[in-house]
């Protein structure tokens, strides 16, 4: 049997199309199914546009003013406000109306201390309120005493109170304070518990006091003589004796105003404390206190008259 070309051609693609048969149709389509791949230079520009494109885009839509950068701000704390404080009875002191403190008074003297106050309460106050002594030097048996009247909120009213000083040298103060209907105490100050006071000097007199001076006698010596303290207004008269050469005298008299002069008996001349027109002058005793200088330089035969 002679094979033609054709014959071969014939029997290669019978043997071709079988061998197809035994693989699956994908094996075959897959290489033509799947896309080109780009290469590597490619995929590079493709991000590179891709990035560039969302800038482009974030800078189109971003607002005009950046917002402000959060930083800690401190919270404030908790701080109560403080309330304005009112109490029912309260006091203001305005002044002292009579007896400025340090007032100097003399020992058992009678005086009148007036306050001014003002009611800074929410409270009147009434004739049943009193002023009373609550510490300090107590100043005579009164102890208390009634307002004067009605004294409305804001109002002032002056309170006064009769005082004996006592019979001590130096400082004296006496505190006071406003009592209520209710028997309840108050004052001024901040929580209305401050007293106010009376403060006085007082000057204890002592019942005597000293006269001191030279005894002027126109001689080389003195001769004995009485001294004589006429107290004026008065027929009193106190008398001392001067022994011989005594050129000086100190004297220890009661309080008040005296006249002096000495008299030389076995001369008969008198010498006085006198004036330029050569009458008597007068001096003033003060006790605990020396009045010195009352010297007895003007003397006459004739006794002198009395001046001022």
């Amino acid at each position: 049997m002679k094979l033609t070309t054709n014959s071969i051609l014939i029997f290669f693609g019978i043997i071709a199309l079988v061998i197809m048969a035994c693989f699956p149709v994908t094996l075959i389509a897959m290489p033509l199914l799947q896309p080109a791949q780009p290469n590597s230079v490619d995929s590079i520009a493709t991000i590179q546009a891709i990035v560039t494109q969302t800038m482009y885009a974030a800078t189109q839509n971003a607002p005009t003013s950046m917002p402000a950068t959060a930083t800690s701000t401190p919270q404030p704390t908790n701080t109560a406000v403080p309330t304005a404080v009112s109490y029912c009875d309260w006091v203001a002191f305005v002044k002292d109306v009579t007896i400025p403190d340090g007032t100097q008074l003399s020992a058992g003297e009678i005086f009148t201390k007036t306050w001014r106050l003002q009611n800074r309460g929410t409270c009147t106050w009434t004739p049943d309120y009193m002023l009373v002594y609550t510490s300090g030097d107590q100043m005579g048996s009164t102890t208390a005493v009634r307002l004067p009247g009605n004294v409305a909120p804001g109002q002032t009213v002056d309170v006064s109170v009769t005082l004996t000083t006592p019979n001590v040298n130096g400082y004296q103060r006496s505190y006071w304070m406003l009592r209520n209907p209710s028997g309840a105490l108050f004052g001024s100050g901040n929580k209305a518990n401050e007293a106010f006071y009376v403060e006085i000097k007082t000057k204890v007199e002592l019942p005597h006091g000293t006269v001191t001076g030279a005894l002027c006698y126109p001689s080389e010596f003195n001769p004995p003589m009485t001294l004589y303290f006429e107290k004026a207004g008065t027929n009193e008269t106190i008398q001392f004796f001067i022994p011989e050469n005594q050129n000086v005298y100190s004297a220890l008299l009661p309080n008040g105003k005296y006249y002096v002069y000495a008299w030389a008996p076995g001369y008969n001349l008198e010498g006085a404390y006198t004036d330029s027109s050569g009458l008597m002058k007068t001096f003033v005793v003060s006790g605990g206190q020396t009045t010195a200088s009352i010297n007895l330089c003007d003397w006459s035969p004739n006794p002198h008259g009395r001046g001022q």
